[in-house]
């Protein structure tokens, strides 16, 4: 959703503005508590006078936006910022969010719970999707999105591994949050009983996550043969006969996959769990180049998204256990 700016001094190319734009900036990158910098810094900066600067704050206490209390020589301490009438006022560019597609879970609903949250801080933003965790964080890194979020799982392999020199602050969320521990399982299928095909495993070694979860499930020491697809693809080549398993995140379908002919086992072996727990939360990360984003994802109240998305999980699960029941009872002519 995008938002439209309060009407003021946002949009113009005045002094002052430049001034209201320099002090939110600075404000939303240091946080309540902290020192502003000092009027020295801000007037060589953008070549404004002192009284500038105090229309600016005064502006700003006005609205409600920044309320700061000096303290002499020892600069302004920020005593509360007012997230969304600062973004207004600075006429700050709105927050472009990167997100998995729609169908998993979990991910449907931590996209309508950050929506919610935007929304009542009064935040501009946009959203828009992308597969591909390590694809994401590219995205933000180049400057290309302002936030992207991802597995913890997938920001912490790409961290030690991609050498993304763009991406700032990161906000880690509860365990589940991207992955609920009963939404990871193992898809099998026909190929399941053929003693040659059941070794056969789908990985995609371009997703950070499947790759670790399928090694962790089906480590290499135990003969097992590869082979490379899009993770997207696991459930046809699984059904038809390709391949004899592999991970898979369940994701929202017309048609469950109780009657597709496949069947889905949780995590069997105790590395598969250990890698599955730690790839498990959900991960914002935003771009180094916005500093003042760290104030968003500060400023978002997610505590009830477990339960949210517990509660979604449950409804399916029933609407799944229930088409289930009828249709044996349907076999059975009652």
């Amino acid at each position: 959703m995008l938002q439209q700016p309060i009407e003021g001094i946002a949009g113009t190319t005045s002094g002052l503005h430049r001034a209201v734009r320099a002090i939110v900036e600075d404000a939303l990158t240091r946080g309540v508590g902290e020192t502003l910098s000092t009027n020295g810094d801000f007037r060589e900066r953008l070549g404004v006078g002192a009284g500038t600067l105090q229309r600016a704050l005064d502006l700003l206490a006005d609205r409600d936006a920044l309320r700061t209390t000096s303290r002499g020589h020892l600069g302004r301490r920020i005593d509360a910022i007012g997230l969304g009438d600062c973004w207004q006022a600075a006429g700050l560019s709105p927050v472009r969010f990167l997100l998995s597609p729609a169908g998993p879970v979990e991910l449907d609903v931590l996209e309508s719970a950050l929506g919610d949250e935007l929304t009542a801080l009064g935040v501009p933003y946009t959203v828009h999707h992308s597969r591909g965790g390590n694809g994401r964080l590219r995205g933000v890194s180049q400057g290309d999105y302002d936030v992207a979020v991802v597995s913890a799982g997938t920001l912490d392999g790409a961290r030690r591994s991609l050498a993304l020199q763009g991406l700032g602050e990161a906000r880690v969320l509860g365990a589940g949050t991207y992955y609920a521990p009963d939404r990871l399982v193992i898809l099998r299928g026909p190929a399941a009983a053929d003693p040659v095909g059941r070794h056969r495993v789908a990985i995609d070694r371009e997703s950070f996550d499947h790759e670790a979860l399928t090694l962790a499930e089906f480590p290499a020491a135990e003969g097992y043969e590869y082979v490379q697809m899009d993770f997207t693809e696991v459930p046809a080549r699984v059904l038809a006969g390709l391949v004899g398993s592999g991970v898979w995140h369940i994701t929202a379908s017309a048609v469950p996959l109780f009657l597709t002919g496949l069947t889905a086992d949780q995590m069997a072996t105790p590395e598969g769990r250990r890698v599955r727990d730690s790839l498990s939360a959900a991960a914002a990360v935003a771009s180094a180049g916005r500093p003042e984003l760290k104030a968003v994802l500060d400023a978002l109240d997610l505590a009830g998204l477990e339960q949210r998305q517990r509660a979604r999980i449950d409804a399916e699960n029933g609407s799944v256990a229930a088409l289930a029941a009828e249709s044996r009872r349907h076999a059975a002519g009652v």
